[in-house]
């Protein structure tokens, strides 16, 4: 009996771990390409000082944003739990919350230097330069 269970306790963590790299490889086809502001929000607060804010994410998991980052500008990025994790110079790691994403839309929500920063965003209909790039 205690074989069976542990055998049945086995293939249920076989099967979750299997639906969260579906999850995390559905998300990354649906994150590339570039991505335009459409909404930025600091602490709460709707901002102007992020307009013209971009994110471009390539298949081959490199990424570039405009936010004032050292290295933002081509760095490489993975997703893990619904947070893309970019990886900037000297290894430093900014976690950006996926709250949405859509074939259209996307919402971000992070904190860089202190600040509570929110990003809607939608896909653009020009091709994004990391792609671009590939060709």
């Amino acid at each position: 009996m205690k074989i069976a269970q542990l055998i049945f306790f086995g293939f249920l963590l076989v099967c979750s771990s299997c639906g969260a790299d579906d999850q995390q490889k559905k998300q990354k086809d649906m994150l590339v390409g570039k991505w335009d502001l459409v909404e930025g929000r600091r602490n709460g607060q709707l901002t102007q000082s992020l307009e013209g804010t971009v994110f471009e994410f390539s298949n081959d998991g490199k990424m570039y944003t405009n936010l004032p980052i050292p290295g933002g500008a081509d760095s490489s990025y993975k997703i893990e739990e619904n947070v893309v994790i970019q990886t900037v110079i000297n290894d430093i790691k900014i976690n950006y919350l996926i709250e949405e994403l859509t074939q259209e839309s996307l919402k971000l929500s992070t904190q860089l230097r202190g600040y509570d920063f929110n990003f809607v965003l939608e896909k653009s209909n020009m091709k994004s330069s990391l792609t671009q790039n590939m060709d």
